[in-house]
């Protein structure tokens, strides 16, 4: 009688034992397809990374291009300017007093300009350099004047920055002579500007190089050549703003191998003897910069064959990293090429933690529902999202950066275009901004900028887009405005700014902008038109500071 019960128990076991083999076989295969799909997301994950790393290093070095190209157009232009000025005879060599004056005026706005000069085919010779004394900003000129006798030929005059006149001094023992320099030499036999090779300056000692332009008549005879000096140090401070990650760098190498600019400025001279200071090379800065500079100069030992962005990944202490070098600026038979690098896991840490918790959530859920692979795929480009979003954006003030602002305007021009409506664009700079850093540091002129943007920001419509355009400069862009109504924009802006002190750590500064405005006109691109409103910009700043320039009839 037991044989049935034992019969039935053991078919009840074996459809048991059946039920949980299919269930087990179940979840094996959906495990192994989740796992099966993991894996595979893995690879084409870490295989995206890479190319996106890659993306987001080009978007760090395509920004730090333009505005280091930017940066030195502004020296470059200075000459071009001052050079057009002298011939069209509104400035004389003859008159050493009016050109000190225009030559002070230009360096109170033009920050990345250190120095400005002129010197004459009879050697005779006016310089113009920022000079602080005492902690505080101030010009020192230098006159040669070779019609004088030898005790007062050569004349030094410190000034405040208000221009107002400190002391002078003689120097009889200066035999310094501008046409047995470089820049005098390259540029006397060239239409266009020139660039001299990086070398230690006469007066200051420091490292930098000299855009120079030669000076004509109307017959074409040389009058003699315009020239404005840049020190490297101004240039890293720049790329000190350029941030690549928490321990990235940007730096910038001239084609013999020297270094230009880099964020520490202290490292860019060597002194190997007391008569002897250089600049600095590639292997002769920190273990990183040195490394991917090494690597760089085996690929290219003459870094002229660099015609092309070059990317390149290296370990130092099993730590990985990722370099990309690409042509910055080509002068003739020079080039300088910019160098990026930054550690592969900072620049894509956001998307690797994005990695982990997706696999961890497809574990958990792969019992559950194969629908956690949709869940980890969000979660995935959920982080790729943000990073893409934080390289449109300022990272101090949350407006759009340049690339972004371009972009987006380029779009809205085209369906004002399209439509037939005005646009018109605004450009701004704080007043002094310079001044306020050096005064105050750039933490407080941190603080000024961060407060100016809000206040631009709260003067404009959701339709009007404002950027930050480069350090204390902002672009605006107003949609279906003419210029009569972009006028009365710009002066509400400059009063909103106006009207009371900007509260920092350093306590109430009082602060002020200038605007340059212009409407597009048919045929126009976004770049003209911006360029059309800096010009405005930079009367404004000839005027007095604290006004808005737009068409004659405005002024």
């Amino acid at each position: 009688m037991k044989l049935p019960h034992i019969s039935r128990d053991r078919h009840g076991k074996q459809k048991f034992n059946l039920l949980f083999s299919l269930l087990g076989l179940l979840i094996v295969v959906e495990a192994l397809t989740v796992f099966a799909v993991l894996a595979s997301q893995q690879y084409a994950a870490d295989r995206a990374l890479h190319e996106h790393s890659h993306e987001l290093l080009q978007n760090v070095v395509d920004e730090t291009r333009e505005n280091a190209v930017a940066y030195l157009q502004q020296a470059q232009d200075s000459v071009a300017l001052a050079a057009g000025v002298f011939e069209a005879k509104l400035l004389s060599g003859d008159e050493p007093g009016r050109l000190e004056t225009y030559f002070l005026e230009q360096l109170r706005v033009l920050p990345q300009v250190d120095a400005l000069y002129f010197g004459d085919t009879r050697g005779n010779f006016v310089f113009s350099k920022r000079n602080d004394q005492n902690g505080e900003p101030g010009f020192l000129t230098k006159f040669i004047r070779n019609t004088e006798p030898q005790e007062t030929r050569v004349t030094r005059v410190y000034r405040n920055f208000g221009f107002t006149e400190l002391s002078r001094e003689y120097d009889p023992k200066d035999e310094y002579d501008p046409r047995l320099r470089p820049w005098f030499k390259n540029a006397r036999n060239s239409d266009d500007e020139v660039w001299t090779d990086p070398y230690i300056f006469y007066t200051s000692q420091l490292p930098g190089l000299t855009v120079a332009r030669a000076v004509r008549n109307t017959q074409g005879h040389l009058i003699g050549v315009m020239g404005a000096d840049i020190e490297l140090a101004a240039l890293s401070e720049f790329l000190q703003t350029q941030r690549v990650g928490p321990s990235g760098a940007a730096f910038i190498v001239y084609s013999n191998g020297d270094v230009l600019a880099h964020p520490d400025a202290a490292v860019l001279a060597q002194q190997d003897d007391p008569n002897n200071q250089r600049m600095k090379r590639l292997e002769d800065l920190d273990e990183i910069t040195a490394h991917a500079g090494t690597r760089l100069m085996e690929r290219f030992p003459d870094l002229m064959a660099l015609r092309q962005t070059h990317f390149d990944d290296f370990e130092i202490e099993s730590k990985r990293y990722l370099s990309m070098f690409v042509p910055l600026l080509n002068r003739g038979n020079n080039l300088w090429v910019m160098g990026v690098y930054a550690p592969e896991d900072e620049m894509a840490h956001t998307i690797r933690e994005g990695q982990r918790e997706s696999i961890y959530l497809g574990v958990a859920m792969s019992l559950l529902s194969i629908t956690a692979a949709i869940l980890i795929a969000l979660l995935v480009m959920r982080p790729i999202y943000a990073l893409q979003r934080q390289a449109r954006e300022d990272p101090l003030t949350g407006l759009y950066n340049r690339r972004s602002f371009d972009e987006v305007s380029g779009k809205k021009l085209a369906n004002a275009t399209r439509n037939g409506q005005p646009i018109s664009a605004i450009m701004i700079d704080i007043d002094s901004f310079k001044a306020i850093n050096d005064q105050y540091g750039h933490g407080i002129g941190d603080e000024v900028l961060l407060a100016v943007s809000r206040r631009l920001f709260r003067g404009l419509s959701d339709d009007d887009l404002l950027s930050r355009h480069g350090g204390e400069e902002f672009a605006v862009l107003l949609p279906d405005a003419s210029l009569d109504h972009c006028m009365v924009v710009a002066e509400r802006l400059r009063q909103q700014v106006d009207e009371s002190p900007i509260k920092t750590s350093a306590g109430s500064l009082d602060v002020t902008i200038s605007l340059g405005v212009a409407e597009l006109v048919n045929g126009e691109g976004i770049g003209e038109l911006l360029d059309r409103a800096d010009k405005r910009l930079l009367l404004a700043k000839r005027r007095g500071r604290n006004c808005v320039v737009g068409a004659e009839t405005h002024v």
